[in-house]
């Protein structure tokens, strides 16, 4: 599995490459930044994508300071401080910028953008989802970002190509369900910091080439031995995001024995609960599988307790000794939807470790960091 993984490193490493050798032959980028977005469509336009979800380095948030305050989650700061420092290749070339609006964070960074000469367009996500007519105006949110595409790269969308993306899509997140419910073993033979790569990798790398993959590390993996200790402790990891390179935390918590045995994030995560229906409107049929059939984000109000539903499942189905709540930064809508998961949580008898990151993992944050995970993975170990 180790040389599949490289394998994908290195093609995703790659993709940037290509992109800057297709903008110089004339091709379109569209680069977007989530789930929300049918990146599966914007293909079938005719342009190449790029996923824009890189953090876990500290230095791009501070670089948006002199333009923003900096009660902004890092995440939402890291996708102007990348372009701001030069570190980010593709948004300077891309020919539209395609951004879910899932909360003021992201919406001042693309107002931010728009100010440096990034063209922006901003898919609205409303928030009170069980309001009448919010899941049409997604909906409807969609469709004129598919019209601006359209008129960017001058091709209608070829619906039998996008019927084919989405199929392809949901092949890539039946295999990524058949490796967690390998999970479900009693000593797993993954972990959280693979997932979540392969995760990212499936963004990226071209999905031909990811279902192969897949299939390979799944066939792999079926047979193979755990990778844990036997007694270590059962974890679920909530939060809103691992960036692409934000793995520090997942690596300490397997390094000092814990195992994570399942995961929920609202971003930079495939949508596994349900696939996208291939037949009838695609446009329709992504919306209502990110809108009413998808578990809603945080901010999506009222919406907890079907959260906490769901998580609840998950503790009972992974046999869950313990849960980490990851947030980050300023992020205040998951701060008090994690009061009241550590109430219900309590109530139940499940301990949480509550982590909030500003990306920041010098030697002398990751120490007292890494204090904590150990300390309390030891405490679940126990109380087992």
């Amino acid at each position: 599995m180790r040389e599949i993984m490289k394998e994908l490193d290195a093609l995703s490493r790659g993709r940037v490459k290509e992109l800057i050798q297709a903008k110089k032959d004339g091709a379109k980028i569209i680069e977007y930044n989530g789930t929300y977005i049918p990146e599966e469509i914007i293909r079938a336009a005719g342009a190449q994508t790029y996923l824009a979800l890189r953090g876990g380095e500290p230095e791009p948030t501070d670089a948006v300071l002199d333009y923003m305050l900096r009660f902004m989650n890092p995440l939402a700061r890291s996708l102007a401080g990348f372009m701001q420092l030069g570190l980010d290749p593709i948004m300077p070339i891309s020919d539209l910028l395609v951004t879910q609006q899932t909360d003021n964070h992201i919406g001042r960074i693309t107002e931010l953008l728009e100010f440096k000469g990034i063209k922006v367009n901003k898919v609205g996500i409303p928030a009170d989802w069980k309001t009448d007519g919010a899941d049409a105006y997604y909906e409807r949110s969609l469709r004129e970002m598919i019209a601006e595409v359209e008129e960017i790269t001058g091709k209608k969308v070829d619906w039998d190509e996008a019927k084919a993306n989405f199929e392809k899509s949901n092949q890539i997140n039946g295999w990524l369900r058949k490796i967690n419910d390998l999970r479900k073993k009693d000593n797993p033979p993954v972990g959280l910091d693979d997932v979540i790569h392969l995760h990212h990798y499936s963004f990226i790398v071209d999905p031909d080439v990811m279902l192969e993959k897949l299939e390979t590390i799944y066939n792999k993996l079926a047979d193979a031995e755990g990778i844990f200790e036997a007694d270590a402790p059962r974890l679920l990891f909530i939060g809103r995001a691992v960036a692409i390179g934000d793995y520090t935390v997942p690596r300490i918590f397997e390094q000092s024995g814990g195992a994570i045995v399942a995961e929920y994030f609202d971003e930079g995560y495939r949508v596994l609960q349900k696939d996208v229906e291939t037949e009838g409107n695609l446009v329709h049929n992504f919306a209502k599988n990110r809108y009413v059939d998808t578990l809603p984000l945080s901010v999506m109000q009222p919406g907890w307790k079907e959260r906490y539903a769901y998580f609840k499942q998950m503790i009972e189905d992974y046999r869950i000794d313990g849960v980490v709540w990851y947030q980050l930064c300023f992020d205040e809508i998951y701060d008090m939807e994690c009061t009241c998961l550590a109430k219900w949580l309590e109530e139940s008898k499940v301990p949480m470790l509550k982590l909030e990151s500003s990306y920041e993992y010098s030697r002398e944050s990751t120490g007292p960091l890494t204090t904590r995970i150990e300390s309390f993975v030891e405490s679940v170990k126990e109380g087992k």
